[in-house]
């Protein structure tokens, strides 16, 4: 392996015997698995980014889908805040299952909520209770929760429509990716086709 600091595309295709084209393509598609520098034309991959692409093709070569590598990327490498593009508050191409935990852990703060605010009404209004207690703090606690809940609601909701957005994003990338290969097939073909009738 090279000892650069920073790799190019070009650079780490020609290490992993690849088509520049497709490390192109997968630089594109894990950003947020490789570990990089600079934006756009002037990114530059730290060296072990390499283990990243060579992970990427392996997985592709077995088989895998798209999704199934992004889910075994992220079990296996750390994610790369700064691989985001900016003004992006999410992954470019975050898939559904990788939203779950974020679903789960909105539904338990939601359900934290509701559960302390039934436990501070059942203390107020129960026989021994603090009989005293100004029901103006009580009506406050409960529009404060109320709040509480509602933000949390908005957000689970805002995320679940990014999340469609980007399943739609990425339904479009893998379709052009089929049709990409199907031509490339086709190109083969001919060529060969070609050659086959020149040397006969």
């Amino acid at each position: 392996m090279t000892g650069k600091k920073v790799l190019s595309v070009a650079e780490i295709a020609r290490e992993l015997e690849l088509p520049e084209s497709t490390v192109h393509y997968w630089k594109n598609r894990f950003a947020q698995h490789l570990p990089s520098v600079g934006r756009g034309r002037l990114k530059r991959f730290r060296p072990e980014a390499i283990e990243v692409f060579a992970t990427i093709s392996r997985l592709l070569k077995e088989g895998h889908t798209a999704r199934d590598v992004m889910d075994q990327l992220g079990q296996a490498y750390p994610f790369q805040a700064d691989a985001m593009p900016e003004g992006a508050s999410m992954p470019p191409a975050m898939s559904g299952a990788a939203m779950e935990p974020a679903m789960k852990m909105a539904a338990a703060i939601g359900f934290e909520i509701a559960k302390s605010v039934g436990e501070g009404i059942r203390s107020v209004l129960a026989p021994g209770g603090d009989g005293g207690a100004d029901v103006a703090e009580v009506r406050q606690g409960l529009e404060d929760a109320a709040l509480r809940i509602t933000s949390q609601m908005e957000e689970t909701q805002v995320l679940k429509a990014e999340n469609e957005v980007l399943k739609e994003k990425l339904k479009i990338m893998e379709a052009e990716m089929v049709r990409l290969r199907k031509d490339r097939r086709e190109m083969e073909k001919y060529l060969l086709d070609k050659i086959r009738s020149v040397t006969t």
